[in-house]
Parts: structure tokens; C-alpha cells; sequence
């Protein structure tokens, strides 16, 4: 299958995330951000979603201004930015943008 040229959709979760809404406003210190299907959503510690957005329409960036394992996500025109694990903000990005390339 991997000789056809289809890009697997990449799933990803992660825990412990601080997430702000624009650079201020911070929103929770251990959410979590899942990208599930066609959907990304950013969730409380509870589990109550903050905000959801179907990934064509979710713009992610890691910006080289920005402290590592940060990550910027545009949804609808509102800006969050989460803090992950230096290691999982690569990946979270590749995940949000995989939709963008298929």
C-alpha cells in the first residue's frame, strides 16, 4: 500500500499540555490536545472540550521565536498556544498537518 502514494492520517494524544488562548490567557496547565479522525480538540484536565475544529481548517506551526515544545494552532480564526513535551510538539504538528498534504 505504501507504494501507492497515500498518506496515512497520523493520530495523536497527548497529556499534561498548558494551554493559553492567545499568549496570555492561559486556559488550563494539564489539558490535553487530541487529533482523532478528521478532528483536532483541545480538552480540560476534566475532559471538557475547550474547542474542536476539523483539521483542514486547523493551521499548526512550531515558530522559531517561541520557547521549544511550544505549539501554535489557529481554529477558526482563534489562536491557542499549547505547551507540549519538546519531543511531542514535532509530532503534533505533523499530525494537525497531515490532512493539509492528502
Amino acid at each position: 500500500m505504501t507504494g501507492l502514494g497515500l498518506l496515512v492520517r497520523r493520530e495523536f494524544e497527548s497529556g499534561g499540555v498548558a494551554i493559553r488562548k492567545g499568549w496570555w490567557r492561559l486556559l488550563t496547565r494539564a489539558g490535553r490536545v487530541r487529533v482523532h479522525g478528521a478532528r483536532l480538540t483541545l480538552l480540560t484536565s476534566h475532559g471538557v472540550e475547550i474547542d474542536s475544529e476539523l483539521l483542514p481548517r486547523v493551521r499548526a506551526t512550531a515558530p522559531w521565536y517561541a520557547p521549544s515544545g511550544f505549539v501554535r494552532l489557529v481554529m477558526a480564526g482563534r489562536t491557542y498556544w499549547l505547551r507540549l513535551r519538546p519531543e511531542h510538539a514535532r509530532d503534533a504538528v505533523e499530525a494537525a498537518m497531515a490532512w493539509r498534504r492528502s
